[in-house]
């Protein structure tokens, strides 16, 4: 099953959110609760967890991008 990887809203107050970099390349594995990217807002940098695993089949946005609190950012295909 394929479930979609949300931006959630981190308190920022522009929400919008910097991805930083992809710490999970497409196809690797990924457990719930390990870091999948860092992202930058308005406050601090910081890691965001997978809320899912599986294998991380596809990444909507890419380093540099920034992102509204909501977007779908990643794809992970659950076993």
């Amino acid at each position: 099953m394929e479930i979609e990887v949300k931006m959630p809203d981190l308190s920022t107050t522009e929400g919008e959110v910097k991805i930083v970099r992809w710490l999970v390349e497409v196809g690797q594995k990924v457990e719930r609760g390990q870091p999948l990217l860092e992202v930058e807002t308005d406050k601090a940098t910081m890691e965001m967890e997978s809320l899912a695993g599986g294998t991380l089949k596809k990444t909507c946005v890419q380093a540099d991008d920034v992102v509204p609190v909501g977007a779908v950012i990643a794809i992970v295909e659950s076993e």
